[in-house]
């Protein structure tokens, strides 16, 4: 009898083992939560990330302050998922809670376990949420000099032979003028933030402008494709891609990735600069950098009014503290 009570003993722990180890590697569940209780938790968790799966026209229009969005229904909405780390905490929520559910499906297929989901979405704790909205951001309005005609800006300027620098020069900046054009098309298109459109406008002025010297001198043109996205450098198509997939995380973001790239047109601009004496080049590319700085204040502005601040890549501190404190630059 003793033997019997022993094997019941035994096989009580070892299913009590099973148990324990069935709950462990379990796949948790979604745990969903009331918009106060929601709220509560996030902050309360250290390695939290807030994700909104709306629409970006439905994010602007008002989020939770410090989501970021990644759209359910975008066609890169996976490989965005896949970028996550699994180690974090998750909370998800979109408008009614349809679209929450079903991208938290996906979320749990890619190995991410902790996640919390406002329960109804938006629409049912309208109430007890406090919205942001980003649409009232400053916009830039392009100065007419901005809008670079590069024909008259060289007109009369005599010519002489290029060092193989200078040459080198010249296409480096037609595909980086391009890269500015295409970046801000892309993610003005994402958002739907006129700072976008309207820097691009003039972008692809200055990208034209490099295409009039490339033509006086005789250099065939690097942009054999003008479709947006689309490069013939190597180095220029990956800065594009890492550039939109970085613009993609939330509108700060993008508004970051369009001060990174003035950021960077103001640095090698100035490096192309020291390394020509031809006054057509030098007239030229003393425009194009007067319209990057213009443009950098104004993603700059943009970003403090999210809230965020910009931090230079490229430039030295001191000259962006000297850009960022000065007004818009009319005239050439």
């Amino acid at each position: 009898m003793k033997k019997k009570n022993n094997i019941f003993t035994m096989v009580g722990v070892v299913g009590v083992a099973i148990l324990i180890l069935v709950v462990l590697f379990l796949p948790k569940s979604t745990t969903k939560l009331t918009a106060v209780d929601f709220i509560e938790k996030y902050n309360s968790t250290s390695n939290a990330l807030l994700i909104d799966v709306r629409t970006p026209s439905e994010f602007l229009a008002g989020h939770i302050d410090k989501a970021i969005n990644i759209d359910f229904q975008d066609q890169s909405f996976v490989s965005e998922i896949k970028k996550l780390d699994p180690a974090r905490s998750y909370f998800v929520y979109c408008q009614s809670g349809n679209r929450s559910a079903q991208a938290i499906s996906v979320m749990k297929a890619n190995g991410i376990q902790t996640i919390y989901e406002l329960q109804g979405g938006v629409v049912s704790n309208k109430s007890a949420l406090t919205l942001v909205t980003t649409q009232n951001v400053p916009e830039y309005i392009v100065d007419a000099n901005d809008m670079v005609n590069g024909q008259a800006l060289i007109e009369g300027i005599k010519t002489s032979g290029l060092t193989e620098k200078e040459k080198l020069g010249l296409i480096q900046m037609r595909e980086e003028e391009k890269l500015a054009r295409d970046v801000y098309t892309t993610l003005g298109a994402l958002w739907g933030v006129k700072i976008f459109s309207n820097i691009a406008s003039s972008e692809q002025t200055h990208a034209d402008a490099m295409k009039v010297l490339l033509t006086q001198y005789a250099i065939s043109d690097p942009v054999t494709d003008d479709t947006v996205g689309v490069f013939h450098s190597e180095a220029m198509q990956e800065l594009y891609d890492t550039f939109i997939a970085s613009g993609k995380a939330s509108l700060a973001q993008a508004l970051v990735v369009g001060a990174t790239i003035e950021d960077l047109d103001i640095y090698d601009l100035e490096q192309l600069k020291n390394e020509t004496s031809k006054e057509d080049i030098l007239i030229t590319y003393n425009v194009l950098q007067k319209g990057s700085r213009n443009h950098l204040r104004a993603f700059v502005r943009n970003l403090q009014a999210q809230g965020a601040v910009y931090t230079p890549q490229y430039i030295s501190q001191k000259e962006y503290t000297s850009i960022i404190g000065t007004p818009q630059e009319r005239g050439r």
